[in-house]
């Protein structure tokens, strides 16, 4: 196990580099590098943090940018600028940024608000999703509100929102399953959710009670309670709908 402090003049702040297994103080620093298992002890803040392994935050974590290769677990919320993950990330306590991108899953307990979503894998949010775009391959699983100016979902396996409020709402089953994650061949690609709303909304594969929009599809798979629509309504013989009115 190796700890090491560097200064960094710039900023006025030490680097932080943890090498095999060890642990460090919380506090301030320049720069964040760990490659290995690695338990630090405290809040964290930090202009770079890039994690090559596990890493575990026993308080909150704030951070220009993070770089996450492996798996990653913050106890007390997590603020940053760009998050890029390629593994798994947990964060008790909530998640804010302006951008993430996924490849693998990330678990958020609380909410998760930022500007843009966008990867593969798995989103699971027990509060909030709050965002400008959300574009996801994979499954979802939203505790609460799924929000955002554009959404589009790719189905790679079961999904679930209670509700889903955009401007343009995308919804479509995946042709072919990856091999990421806990995904095969043949699982069952498929979102539930209590209500959906939106400007421009195209489903596939849904079930939901009801469906709101200025112009809706209703595609194959679907089985919607009812749906209200402003200006078009097109549905898929392969879809099953209730009720379907204008207003």
């Amino acid at each position: 196990m190796k700890v090491s402090g560097a200064s960094s003049t710039s900023a006025q702040l030490n680097d932080l580099r943890i090498t095999g297994n060890g642990s460090s103080g919380g506090g301030s620093y320049a720069k964040i590098k760990i490659m290995g298992d690695s338990i630090i002890h405290g809040d964290v803040e930090c202009s770079h943090f890039k994690c090559m392994g596990t890493a575990s935050i026993e308080g909150s974590l704030k951070s220009g940018n993070v770089s996450c290769t492996g798996n990653m677990k913050v106890h007390q919320g997590m603020h940053s600028e760009d998050i890029s993950i390629m593994g798994e990330l947990e964060v008790m306590g909530g998640l804010n940024a302006q951008t993430l991108k996924v490849n693998g899953e990330v678990r958020v307990e609380g909410s998760l608000n930022v500007e843009k979503v966008k990867g593969q894998g798995t989103l699971s949010i027990s509060g909030d999703c709050q965002g400008e775009e959300i574009i996801i391959r994979g499954s979802v699983d939203i505790g609460n509100m799924l929000n955002g100016e554009v959404i589009e979902i790719k189905l790679y396996g079961p999904s679930r929102a209670r509700e889903i409020g955009g401007g343009k709402i995308t919804i479509n089953k995946a042709m072919m399953i990856p091999l990421i994650g806990k995904y095969a061949p043949g699982a069952n690609g498929a979102l539930q959710a209590d209500s959906i709303e939106g400007d421009e909304i195209r489903l596939e594969n849904t079930k939901a009670a009801v469906v709101r929009g200025r112009n809706v599809y209703i595609g194959a798979g679907c089985e919607i309670g009812l749906v209200e629509y402003k200006n078009e309504y097109k549905q898929d013989n392969g879809a099953e709908v209730g009720q379907y009115n204008r207003i």
